[in-house]
């Protein structure tokens, strides 16, 4: 196992923390849409702090993966017993190496991506970007930079996001999976748990909400978005979907 794996370990779960950082301040109750049952939910979650136990669930991966590479690169094979840290230490070196793998890269690439991406749709919406479903007293149809392409771009990079996690941490041959960190009865159960509800709560978001948004839209905007819609036909994959 490398030390340049840490890098691509890092550079994935600052793309994370990226996709499921909000930079704006939250809309007003006045501007959240009214919601349906799917955005009761999305606010049920919001409230309970879910994103950022997924983001601390991203960090704790990543940083018990590096760990476990510093502690077969770095800690001599005898640690004195009166060392601080001592049995942490052994126990991660304990933890499997796994190699840099083709399906290790493909899979941080596509994190990065997704994140690049939602960071760039970020910027271009300044403080109309929101997770809450709503619409500003100040709001405007932004069509420039990523909304030029597709009109959702943001849930494309939730789902590049999805494929890459999906295949850095639950393919053949990923630490996660060889290492034996799942051995330990409580980090199976969370690790597992977060790991799933990322998933499916991602892709359930980014395949479902843009239609939702679309009606926020054309209902709010009326002619405007219409015209657009006709000059962005598509919602998050250019000639597909």
């Amino acid at each position: 196992m490398s030390l340049f794996k840490i890098p691509f370990i890092l550079v994935s779960a600052i793309g994370i923390h990226i996709s499921i950082t909000d930079p704006s301040a939250p809309p007003s109750s006045k501007e959240k849409v009214i919601p349906s049952s799917f955005e009761f939910f999305i606010e049920w979650f919001l409230k309970l702090r879910g994103i950022k136990l997924l983001e601390i669930s991203a960090w704790a991966a990543s940083c018990a993966e590096v760990a476990s590479i510093l502690a077969i690169h770095i800690y001599p094979s005898h640690i004195p017993e009166d060392i601080y840290g001592a049995g942490a230490v052994r126990f991660l070196r304990i933890l499997h190496p796994t190699p840099i793998t083709p399906a290790f890269l493909v899979g941080s690439i596509a994190i990065v991506i997704g994140g690049a991406l939602r960071l760039y749709c970020m910027s271009t919406l300044g403080k109309l970007w929101s997770f809450h479903l709503s619409v500003r007293k100040e709001h405007r149809l932004v069509t420039s930079g990523p909304y030029s392409v597709v009109r959702h771009p943001s849930y494309t990079g939730v789902l590049f996001q999805c494929i890459g996690i999906a295949v850095m941490y639950g393919s053949q041959g990923s630490w996660m999976r060889q290492s034996g960190i799942l051995q330990v009865p409580f980090i199976k159960v969370s690790a597992m748990s977060s790991y799933f509800a990322f998933l499916t709560l991602a892709a359930w978001v980014a395949i479902s909400r843009p239609a939702q948004e679309d009606r926020m839209l054309q209902r709010a905007l009326g002619k405007e978005w219409e015209n657009w819609a006709k000059n962005v036909k598509y919602r998050l994959i250019p000639g597909i979907f």
